[in-house]
């Protein structure tokens, strides 16, 4: 049961990831239609939900490495005549 939980937290993690690129691209692409001002301000919220972007990049791949290294325990244990029980 856990696997299936760790897969479908995996699968959202990367949606969100991917939703939150698009999203910075295209709040980018809008930065040269509004004043100066305002434009120094959006350049430090983009780079901002860049940095976020990037943060849940490195979540994913350590949630990766967890989901796998779980795994890999799991059938470890399954067999009783593994060097690790």
């Amino acid at each position: 049961m856990a696997a299936v939980s760790d897969g479908e937290f995996l699968r959202l993690l990367q949606k969100d990831i991917e939703y939150f690129e698009s999203a910075v691209e295209r709040f980018e692409d809008l930065i040269p239609r509004v004043c100066a001002p305002v434009q120094d301000q959006w350049r430090l919220q983009a780079q901002s939900r860049r940095n976020f972007s990037l943060e849940l990049e490195i979540l994913l791949e350590k949630a990766e490495q967890c989901v796998s290294g779980s795994v890999g325990l799991d059938k470890t244990r399954k067999h009783p005549d593994s060097a690790s029980c």
